[in-house]
């Protein structure tokens, strides 16, 4: 699962100390896991919105979709080793994987509209061969991609590592400049309106088939790229798809499925909160907790946090 990306920080000593020692580690200690939430809750944004939007189109799951994230950083991982560098690696793994997602909406998706089980159903199957076919051709062993960053900056009153800053920095620009798109632009009123009323908007002569093709190409490469990100941080292997793929259904859930603000605040909360969290429990006992939490919020709030009820 997605503890703190790479888990290369170890955990500060949270015991009595002498001289104010302990107030020092404590801030310390807090202002990595606030980096560190940051880090994840952009990740997981990115790897959700897509999904999120082709839900509340479609109203059907890719069960793929993890399959899609590590397929990115796989991408980057073999073009790096064909010399081309980590970089257009990573500008090119959201290509590949958007003419991929076109090929997969193309071939199963389009055919299977309106039949949510057998979706389900064909895109499980679609994730296994994806994951069988990994493990043969790249083996059962994760996989490390060099940082590209590999030193660190003050942030907060820490260092704290480049690259985790600029998965920040870069991540967060593009999450607004989505949301942008989304709220201001006219293709973006066509998916928000395709989303509430799909029949109505078809009426008024707006191509929803364009608009779903659209919107899964665009979720499959954002996939894409959040799996190219990631690559540095931990390593990859065929099953950490399917890891990341149970968060980003909470993540969906709780903030509301088919809304791409709720997307936006699931992944804050989950991220955010899991790593708010173990300033008080332990990796595992955060991410236990956080997951609780999602089951109680989805419990009172079953539409989600910024869903219709």
């Amino acid at each position: 699962m997605c503890g703190p990306p790479g888990g290369e920080f170890p955990s500060a000593d949270r015991g009595p100390s002498p001289n104010g020692r302990r107030v020092t580690v404590d801030l310390e200690f807090a202002a990595r896991n606030l980096l560190n939430g940051a880090t994840i809750s952009v990740l997981l944004i990115l790897l959700s919105l897509g999904l999120s939007v082709i839900y509340g189109l479609m109203k059907m799951l890719n069960m793929a979709h993890g399959e899609f994230f590590i397929l990115g950083a796989f991408s980057v991982l073999l073009l790096m080793r064909l010399k081309i560098g980590f970089w257009l690696g990573v500008a090119l793994a959201p290509v590949i994987m958007g003419v991929f997602g076109l090929l997969v909406y193309k071939v199963l998706f389009k055919s299977l509209y309106g039949k949510p089980t057998a979706t389900i159903l064909a895109t499980w199957g679609l994730s296994m061969i994806i994951r069988q076919s990994l493990q043969i051709t790249m083996g059962a062993r994760p996989h490390v991609v060099e940082n590209p960053f590999p030193g660190a900056v003050s942030l907060l009153g820490v260092q704290y590592p480049a690259y985790r800053v600029f998965i920040i920095a870069a991540g967060t620009l593009l999450i607004l400049t989505i949301v942008w798109l989304y709220l201001r632009t006219t293709f973006g009123l066509q998916i928000r309106a395709a989303i509430h009323n799909r029949e109505l908007t078809s009426a008024l002569g707006i191509n929803t088939e364009r608009i779903n093709t659209f919107s899964f190409v665009i979720g499959s490469a954002l996939a894409g790229l959040a799996g190219a990100l990631l690559a540095p941080l931990i390593p990859v292997g065929p099953l950490t798809g399917l890891s990341y793929l149970i968060k980003v259904f909470f993540v969906i859930i709780v903030g509301g499925a088919g809304s791409l603000i709720g997307t936006v605040v699931g992944g804050l909360v989950i991220g955010g909160g899991e790593s708010l969290l173990q300033l008080f429990l332990s990796p595992l006992g955060a991410e236990i907790a956080i997951l609780v939490l999602a089951v109680v919020l989805i419990s009172l709030r079953p539409s989600g946090l910024v869903g219709q009820r």
